[in-house]
Parts: C-alpha cells; sequence; structure tokens
C-alpha cells in the first residue's frame, strides 16, 4: 500500500470517526424516547416510548420509533438498544400519538399546492403536532432537513449545527389550518381567513380593529417560502382558541437529558 492510499483511507477513517461523534452529539442535544401513547388507524393503542428528533423532525411526521419499557430502562442506563427491540411505523398506519409532555399529534393528508411535479401534488400522510383543536385546527408542520427538497436557510442551520441548528428547527416551520368543512388542512399563508373565522361578526371586528395580534403577523412578509415562526403561532393559536372556546397552550419542544 502506498503513501497516497494510506493518507487517504486515514482521512476517510477519521471523517468517519468525526461523523460518528457528531451524530452522537446531536442526538444527545436533539432527541430523546419519550413515554406515550400511539393509536392506529383500526382504533387500538398502545402505550411505549416514541423516539422524537427535533433536529430532524420529517423523521417522526413520516413515521414512528417506539421500544417497549424494558428497552427504555436499558436506554436510560446507557446502554445500546438492538435494532429488533425497536418497532417502526409508518404514517399512513397510525391516526395519532400523544407524549406525556402534553405533545399531541394526528395523521392528516396534505396536498403541498406549491410543488411543481403532479407527483408532489398528490396528498401524503403526515404526523403533525396539534397546536389548536375544535371547529378549527391548527397543525405546526417542521421542516425536512433530508432528501427531497430543502429549503436554503434550513440547509444553512443544518451545517451551522450546534444549539442554533435546534432553535432554528424548533423555531422555523409551516403551518396548516382546517376547519370542519375542509377534507384536508391547507397552509396558512394561501388562505382566507374569514373562511375560518368568519362566521364569527364578533372576532372579525376585532380581527379588523387590530384586537388580535395575528393581523400583524399576517401582514409581516415570510422569511422564505411559507416560513412561519413561533410569534405567528401564538398569535394564531390565541385567535383559534377564542374562536373554539378553549384554552390550550403551546407545549414546550424542548427537553433535558
Amino acid at each position: 500500500m502506498n503513501l497516497r492510499i494510506k493518507l487517504l483511507t486515514l482521512f476517510m477513517v477519521t471523517g468517519m470517526v468525526a461523523s460518528s461523534y457528531a451524530q452522537e452529539e446531536e442526538t444527545g442535544r436533539c432527541a430523546n424516547y419519550y413515554k406515550g401513547t400511539y393509536t392506529f388507524k383500526k382504533g387500538n393503542t398502545k402505550e411505549g416510548y416514541i423516539f422524537i428528533n427535533d433536529c430532524k423532525p420529517h423523521l417522526f411526521q413520516q413515521g414512528l420509533r417506539v421500544i417497549d419499557e424494558n428497552a427504555y430502562t436499558q436506554y436510560a442506563a446507557g446502554k445500546k438498544i438492538s435494532k429488533k427491540a425497536i418497532e417502526k411505523f409508518k404514517a399512513k398506519e397510525i391516526a395519532g400519538f400523544a407524549l406525556e409532555n402534553g405533545r399531541r399529534f394526528q395523521q392528516v393528508k396534505y396536498v403541498n399546492l406549491s410543488a411543481t411535479t403532479k407527483i408532489g401534488m398528490l396528498p401524503k400522510p403526515f404526523l403533525l403536532e396539534v397546536m389548536a383543536d375544535g371547529d378549527v385546527t391548527v397543525y405546526r408542520k417542521f421542516y425536512r432537513t433530508d432528501n427531497g427538497v430543502i429549503h436554503g436557510p434550513v440547509i444553512d442551520s443544518k451545517l451551522e449545527g450546534g444549539p442554533q441548528h435546534l432553535a432554528f428547527m424548533t423555531n422555523n416551520f409551516e403551518v396548516l389550518i382546517q376547519n370542519k368543512r375542509d377534507k384536508n388542512p391547507k397552509n396558512i399563508r394561501s388562505v382566507n381567513i374569514k373562511n375560518y373565522f368568519g362566521n364569527n361578526s364578533e372576532m372579525m371586528k376585532k380581527y379588523q380593529n387590530g384586537d388580535y395580534e395575528f393581523r400583524n403577523q399576517l401582514q409581516r412578509p415570510a422569511s422564505f417560502g411559507a416560513n412561519c415562526d413561533m410569534p405567528f403561532l401564538e398569535a394564531l393559536v390565541e385567535m383559534a382558541n377564542d374562536y373554539n372556546g378553549t384554552t390550550n397552550e403551546i407545549s414546550s419542544t424542548t427537553f433535558e437529558n
């Protein structure tokens, strides 16, 4: 083996080790197994520990990885979990899931009307976080970080890594809205607000008068694409809760290891 091949091999091994350490660091900062319940499309419900990675949220939006109590005990003790202990489910198999920390997710079929191909515009099942529920439901749809179409700011954030990436992923997302008449939710930046709150004249009057912060947030241009952030989401949830007659609060996406 000549010197050039030896150096190339050393660089490859070093890169693989560095990548492994980076993945472990990201898992410790962004991801954990959370106790919760998940409900299948057939209606039966099970308990388990559900894997949530807030740096790669498209993973739990497309399917679930779940372990049982015994496997979680090993995981909590710092032991490696065998692949056989992890159950995997596709989004189409799951009606929804709820975490013990208050976060709740529901399967919805979303049609991306901004897609440039017919295949891209087909309705796809996602497990999206429910932020407000009732006659008007609000969902948070996180961005993907791998494969498919990825927004430039998301790529930049991923390359930057670190705590900044986690903060970016949990504070930048798309928001979907749905009422009882809608078959599927729609992107909040593509709808007429009157179609969702217009039958409540008192609310619409307050909205026009600027009593709802959401009017200001909706007029604020997106930083990229159909992007929304926490101030935007909180303002919309306040308005949706008033309409629904509920007082749901937004659950935190942060955790401690």
